[in-house]
């Protein structure tokens, strides 16, 4: 058997764990919703979650769509998006305490301004004091913005601001030009490019967060251009004698890494046996997390991978000071999340047969 066959069987195999994983989950794949407690005439979501108005904005009514109450009754809103791009929530009438409603009112500038994919990514956290409110109204943009992104309204609001273009313009380099061209200086201009638009401008990157939400609701382009690209890198190229391209050239935190290992000459040696052991740790985390994507129990660690430190304005302090930790450390250790703990980077070696 050569090293492409079994690639390719790898590859596939991953992709049926993946599948596995979404249908786990969020009970459907493709698209398509495989929870059979639902019949056709469940009326969770009716006709007019979703309108249109007559410049093409795309209004996603929330009263339908989430069971979490606020202090006093439902929280509905009303969401609006235009050209893929959430211009405004509005909440409608509800019992809750105006005072205490008030409070919670900013969180909604968390999703305002940001693309459909970038706002599915914000993690939001409950307002002290006004707890119940402001978990019901981040319940309620979640289930809103889930709802655009898998209605099929996504694939008729083309997404794809001037930044997004640069982004793929970033990708597209970071893909090609490493096959013909070493040189030092370009890769340290990649490499940041990478970082700064990639990463902290566009928040674009791949994690299992995206991956199991693309295979359970499909792709909406041209928004999800720049992923497909990153997928391409990700899970091709290695068919075609090219291991590791994404993480090695495209990954803003592996990029951040790289960079930051030139900051300091010295360099700690890890011995051979230390360095198995991480190996093996790396390899067992990354099982134990597959488990628990299978059983359905503490999904919630989709959403502690680091990449999501390039969205400070919302990531958790902790996220945001252990992927600093990481990076820092990278100045003496050659890469260490990547190399000993990455969970999406363990699924990228396992898809290319390197364990």
């Amino acid at each position: 058997m050569t090293m492409k066959t079994k690639r390719f069987l790898s590859l596939l195999l991953c992709l049926l764990m993946m599948c596995a994983a979404a249908v786990c989950v969020n009970r459907s794949l493709f698209g398509h919703s495989l929870d059979q407690t639902a019949s056709p005439s469940d009326p969770a979501l009716p006709a007019d979650t979703l309108t249109v108005m007559a410049d093409g904005t795309a209004v996603i009514h929330t009263a339908r769509l989430t069971s979490v109450p606020g202090y006093a009754g439902p929280v509905p809103l009303d969401i609006y998006v235009s050209d893929g791009m959430i211009t405004g929530i509005r909440p409608l009438p509800n019992a809750e305490t105006p005072s205490f409603f008030d409070r919670v009112l900013p969180l909604l500038d968390l999703w305002t301004g940001k693309s459909a994919e970038e706002a599915a990514r914000v993690k939001a956290d409950a307002v002290s004091g006004a707890t119940y409110s402001s978990e019901a109204i981040i319940a309620n943009v979640d289930a809103g913005i889930s709802y655009y992104l898998s209605s099929g309204a996504a694939s008729r609001q083309p997404a794809f601001p001037a930044k997004m273009w640069v982004a793929l313009a970033v990708t597209l380099a970071a893909c090609v030009i490493p096959l013909f061209v070493r040189n030092r200086l370009y890769n340290r201009v990649q490499l940041l490019a990478n970082v700064i638009v990639l990463g902290f401008w566009c928040g674009q990157f791949l994690d299992y967060a995206l991956m199991l939400r693309f295979l359970s609701s499909g792709m909406a382009f041209p928004a999800a251009l720049v992923a497909a690209v990153m997928l391409v890198a990700a899970f091709i190229y290695p068919l075609f004698g090219r291991p590791q391209h994404y993480c090695n050239h495209i990954c803003p935190l592996g990029s951040a890494q790289i960079l930051a290992a030139g900051l300091c000459r010295y360099k700690i040696r890890i011995g051979r046996r230390v360095m198995k052991a991480l190996d093996w740790f790396r390899k067992i985390l990354w099982a134990v997390l597959m488990l628990l994507l299978w059983a359905d129990v503490w999904t919630g660690w989709m959403d502690l991978e680091l990449f999501r430190a390039f969205m400070f304005r919302s990531a958790p302090a902790g996220i945001i000071a252990a992927a600093l930790l990481f990076v820092l450390l990278s100045a003496v250790v050659s890469r260490p999340y990547c190399r000993f703990v990455c969970p999406t980077g363990s699924l990228f070696k396992r898809s290319e047969n390197i364990g």
